[in-house]
């Protein structure tokens, strides 16, 4: 796994006189004087990494002038989106149901959908390896899947990524504490108190090409969508509490 570094340091106290601080579940108490000589410090850093999975958002909606025409319509619909993404390599396993609805229109949408009285919704996550994203969207979508695209990008477990993460930003802590207490003409001392935080997200996506339809006579749809993964990241925060000598 390829991680790249960032930090944001921050100092959160110093060991000066007169001074107390309060306590949070953050936020340890430091007792200031001269009997306590503490360094406090905050740091803030991330590790990256490519995804490990693919969670796809596949869904259709279809209409029928009577109950039974919509849902007949969604029935060929449903297990014809499942079959072209089961061919396209998905699995059983992989293909989750998220929700289903029929309803009937309101006045307005009747005349907006030309008389159709009734629809079906019906919607998926496909969780697959991200290489095959592409094409499995792909199939769904050439299969009738007309409100689909939507992807989030996530590691099977996040524990070694969240792990680098905290080791980035304990070094980050550490070397700022050192260069902290060797300006004060101090020892840094063994650490008293420590916490962190965690959150995930992504890097900011990259670009996303579209396929365009090829010139061929003999093409009868598009390319699917040329796909690139967002990168997952960890962010630690750790405080850190040291003695000083």
């Amino acid at each position: 796994m390829q991680t790249l570094r960032f930090a944001t340091l921050v100092l959160l106290a110093a060991t000066l006189p007169l001074a107390t601080r309060a306590q949070t579940a953050d936020n340890p108490s430091v007792q200031i004087n001269k009997d306590n000589r503490t360094i406090a410090i905050s740091a803030t850093d991330h590790a990256e990494a490519d995804p490990d999975v693919a969670d796809l958002h596949v869904g259709f909606t279809v209409y029928g002038a009577t109950l039974k025409d919509a849902y007949k319509a969604a029935s060929d619909s449903s297990n014809g989106i499942t079959k072209a993404m089961l061919d396209a390599g998905a699995t059983r396993s992989e293909i989750q149901s998220q929700s289903q609805r029929v309803s009937r229109l309101t006045d307005y949408e009747i005349k907006t959908q030309k008389g159709m009285k009734f629809s079906v919704q019906q919607s998926w996550t496909v969780s697959v390896d991200p290489k095959d994203a592409a094409l499995i969207l792909d199939a769904a979508v050439q299969a009738g899947a007309n409100q689909s695209g939507d992807i989030n990008w996530r590691m099977k477990n996040n524990i070694a990524l969240d792990s680098e993460a905290i080791r980035l930003a304990t070094e980050h802590a550490r070397a700022l504490a050192a260069e902290l207490a060797k300006g004060m003409g101090v020892t840094l001392g063994k650490p008293l108190y420590a916490t962190n935080s965690i959150s995930n997200g992504f890097i900011a996506p990259r670009v996303r090409s579209f396929a365009m339809m090829s010139d061929s006579v003999e093409a009868k749809t598009a390319a699917p969508l040329a796909i690139e993964a967002q990168r997952v990241q960890s962010t630690a925060t750790v405080q850190i509490v040291y003695a000083i000598e």
